[in-house]
């Protein structure tokens, strides 16, 4: 017996397979031009090139410079948001998942400073992303206001570390160690970093900072 799966690729026509494998390898040359040139600096006549297409021709895929942008924002976007999730998942609900999703979030960006850098600074002027290629980081929103309500009622952190300014700090202190590798040490291994472990000293800042024990009434 056929699965769901099944039926939905076979609903899938050559044509159509084809058209979806040729987008994919114009964002990955996309990628690749980024690598070279700079994540602002793409080029469209190059990544045609590489794919063997003529410009034109590439505009029947994407219909603007800013289209491959916003496909790209939306397959970093995913790719990050599906880290985060499976890092909040491999944990209990709570100040060890907001950990593991923070290291995930750097990681990511280790690893793929070209769609980091398009998803998490402005490095493109004049580019939005559309709503659909936005939506996964509304999730990744949900899960971390989801764990950091959890590590407030286990009672490892004060309530006003998962109110809107508190959550806003974790973000600014978990982008400034991603961005910082990427200015600093892009193309250096993860693990050969000598700034991505001092996320774990901001961590535990953080944490000290927020610490239960403050009167209920604090606020920062």
């Amino acid at each position: 017996m056929s699965s769901p799966t099944d039926a939905a690729d076979n609903a899938v026509t050559p044509r159509e397979r084809h058209r979806l494998q040729t987008r994919e390898e114009i964002l990955d040359a996309a990628l690749a031009v980024m690598a070279e040139q700079g994540v602002a600096a793409l080029n469209l006549t190059e990544v045609a090139r590489r794919v063997g297409l003529r410009q034109p021709s590439l505009y029947q895929y994407f219909g603007s410079r800013n289209a491959v942008y916003d496909a790209l924002f939306e397959r970093g976007m995913r790719i990050h948001a599906g880290l985060f999730d499976a890092a909040i998942n491999r944990h209990s609900a709570g100040w060890a998942a907001v950990r593991a999703a923070s290291w995930e979030t750097v990681r990511f960006a280790a690893g793929q400073p070209e769609l980091a850098e398009l998803i998490f600074t402005r490095a493109v002027p004049g580019f939005t992303p559309s709503e659909r290629a936005y939506a996964p980081s509304l999730h990744v929103a949900e899960l971390m206001q989801t764990a950091m309500t959890a590590a407030v009622e286990h009672g490892e952190l004060h309530p006003a570390a998962a109110s809107e300014s508190g959550i806003a700090l974790l973000l600014v202190m978990i982008g400034g160690v991603g961005t910082q590798h990427l200015a600093n040490e892009r193309g250096v291994e993860f693990t050969l970093s000598r700034l991505i472990p001092l996320l774990d000293t901001a961590l535990d800042m953080y944490a000290a900072y927020f610490r239960p024990d403050r009167p209920a009434s604090w606020t920062p």
